[in-house]
């Protein structure tokens, strides 16, 4: 039924629990997990060596954050995990991603930023829960993740 599983991570404070969540899913379905990382891109006002600069901190960042979150998928028992890095709007590119993909399924993270920084802000994982074409799961944070922040 769900062949094929989506697992978005990315962000400041990025966390690898959808991976974890998506690791035990494919175990027992069994599917394919793919794990992308969307960054946000650069400005086109920083010019050089300021842009190259900027691109290759997201691209090392992002690098990092793939290979823990698949060492994680592939710890709960995922049977193939694949990483990619996409560059833009977070919410946008994931959907855009999964439908062009033909994903069956989309595992993210929610941030619990709070109503207020979510209204302003926008919510990733809203946007993506609104305009999928396929079932969201949204991985909540693990228990005191947010404490003391």
């Amino acid at each position: 039924m769900f062949a094929k599983i989506l697992v978005a991570v990315g962000g400041n404070d990025a966390s690898i629990e959808p991976a974890r969540i998506a690791g035990r899913l494919a175990a027992v379905m069994p599917a394919a997990v793919t794990i992308v990382s969307v960054a946000r891109a650069a400005p086109s006002a920083l010019g050089e060596p300021y842009l190259t600069r900027f691109e290759n901190k997201e691209i090392s960042a992002a690098q990092d954050l793939l290979a823990e979150a698949r060492l994680a998928a592939l710890t709960e028992g995922a049977p193939e995990v694949e990483t990619e890095w996409i560059e833009g709007p977070a919410a946008e590119r994931i959907v855009e991603f999964a439908d062009s993909r033909h994903f069956s399924m989309i595992v993210l993270g929610n941030r619990h930023r709070g109503r207020l920084r979510s209204a302003i802000l926008g919510s990733v994982s809203a946007g993506v829960a609104s305009h999928s074409h396929v079932p969201v799961v949204i991985a909540p944070e693990p228990r005191g993740a947010h404490e003391g922040a």
